[in-house]
């Protein structure tokens, strides 16, 4: 797979109208004493500041890459990369082993064969299959399954749906990324379909999925009763035609085997798209919208996944800084949660573009 190139970069996208434990994996989870690294959390992270995109850690070459002067919310006037890359890359066709699956045809459909979503309501809430989600639905007065057991899907009429997008892989995306990430003096909370950053494939990651049940200023599809469906990689396709996640998708197996959720060992299902590294629940996984790096869930000490509070206590955006493989003086990053669903950084410490920090073509 082709590598990438100089630096770091993010996305918004709106995505919506449709609304758009520990860990097996192989490998066990372990902690270390922390008595000899507690103080790295006490840091100056300043050092870490120095521009954190390596071609040698994508899996895809952007179309363009350019330094183009830029401004920062915080009023920082700062030089950004500005990286294009054509969308979907990592597939645009369910059922070929990438992407997919999404909307489930009925409540009989098995759930290894059926996408999943993120049901707010009354009855049954929470990361789920669309099978059951809507089963849940239904109950609550969302008519989405027919006299038959169908599921409706696709939209229009008076009935609430399973939302799934087409493709349109003609797209380019590109991101506005900070060459030297700035902290801000107080957390950015991610709002739903929030822009995060971008993963080693360049596909945009998001934060929540549109709400079923409640309406959101400025987030189309919201608390429309329709469900969008998300791929057993935590993707799934915006409205206007591009890829992205509402997972980091080289962590969404630990969700997956988890106590909590235990999606493989009860149904089967697990995210295993080839173009993603899903195996390495320590593995680089991009880079967030102010520039600073994104891993999985676990950091790697001496090759074995460990809790990353026991390596260095992470902040409320489940960031914190030290050496990594990939880093070797040193670097603030976030790690995906462990068993969050969604998983994604609930929040940034660093500043990030103020406008046009990602677009789509």
């Amino acid at each position: 797979m082709l590598k990438f190139q100089s630096m770091v970069f993010i996305l918004s996208l709106a995505a919506a109208t449709v609304g758009c434990g520990s860990s097996d994996n192989g490998n066990a989870v372990t902690t270390v004493d922390t008595s000899e690294t507690e103080t790295e959390t006490e840091t100056d992270t300043s050092d870490s500041t120095s521009g954190n995109y390596n071609a040698d850690l994508f899996d895809v070459l952007p179309l363009s890459e350019e330094q183009v002067s830029c401004t920062l919310e915080n009023g920082t006037t700062t030089t950004c990369y500005e990286l294009t890359f054509a969308a979907n890359t990592v597939g645009d066709t369910e059922g070929e082993g990438t992407i997919g699956p999404y909307c489930p045809d009925s409540i009989t459909t098995p759930r290894d064969e059926a996408g999943l979503g993120v049901y707010d309501g009354d009855t049954n809430p929470g990361f789920q299959s669309l099978v059951d989600a809507a089963q849940g639905m239904d109950a609550d007065g969302y008519d989405i399954v027919d006299e038959d057991g169908n599921i409706r899907s696709g939209g229009g009429g008076d009935y609430s749906y399973c939302l799934s997008m087409p493709f349109d892989s003609s797209l380019t995306v590109t991101y506005l990324i900070p060459i030297t990430p700035e902290f801000r003096s107080e957390a950015y909370y991610i709002e739903t379909v929030g822009s995060i950053g971008l993963g080693i494939n360049g596909i945009p990651i998001k934060g929540d999925p549109p709400s079923v049940t409640t309406a959101e200023a400025g987030i189309g599809g919201t608390g429309s009763g329709n469900i969008p469906a998300l791929d057993h990689c935590g993707g799934h396709a915006d409205p206007a035609g591009y890829y992205h996640w509402h997972f980091i998708p080289q962590s969404i197996n630990t969700v997956f085997e988890s106590e909590e959720y235990d999606f493989t060992d009860l149904y089967g299902i697990s995210c295993s798209n080839s173009y993603i590294e899903y195996e390495d629940p320590t593995a680089f996984a991009g880079l967030a919208k102010d520039g600073f790096p994104i891993y999985a869930a676990y950091d790697a000490v001496d090759a074995v996944p460990t809790d990353p509070n026991s390596v260095a206590t992470v902040d409320e955006c489940n960031g914190h800084s030290h050496a990594t493989d990939e880093y070797s003086e040193g670097v603030y990053h976030y790690h995906a949660l462990e068993t969050g669903a969604p998983n994604v950084p609930v929040c940034l410490m660093g500043s990030f573009a103020e406008r046009n920090d990602f677009s789509v073509q």
